[in-house]
């Protein structure tokens, strides 16, 4: 199954945001390997890292169980989630959308506390 969802870093457009958090990179590494297994060249045009960082979060990522390293050749290695990767993905993707939820709880509050304002004063107002 391919995940439509890729958390990108939002400098896009200029504006001056904080870096990619470190829950924000791996899933970017998991996102990469979701759809197939990659070379690190291949994983390195989907996100940006640059190949030191690439290769540290890779070597995190397969000495914990979540990615496999599949050799190729002596020169040649491929990267693959496991069926543990594909949960670890899962979860982190739900804790980040829960993170955003969170966010977004006070700014609900306030519409819905702002909407009740205006209804009543709706009622109360008369046309002349």
């Amino acid at each position: 199954m391919i995940y439509p969802f890729r958390v990108k870093h939002p400098n896009q457009r200029g504006m001056n945001v904080m870096p990619a958090s470190k829950l924000d990179k791996y899933l970017n590494i998991l996102q990469a390997l979701i759809e197939r297994p990659r070379k690190i060249e291949q994983i390195e045009s989907k996100v940006s890292m640059d190949r030191k960082e690439l290769k540290r979060r890779l070597d995190f990522l397969v000495s914990n169980g979540v990615v496999e390293q599949r050799r190729l050749s002596s020169k040649q290695t491929m990267y693959a989630l496991n069926d543990r990767g594909f949960a670890v993905f899962r979860t982190l993707r739900a804790f980040k959308y829960i993170e955003k939820l969170k966010d977004a709880l006070p700014i609900v509050e306030e519409a819905r506390e702002i909407a009740s304002t205006l209804s009543k004063r709706t009622k109360e107002w008369k046309p002349e």
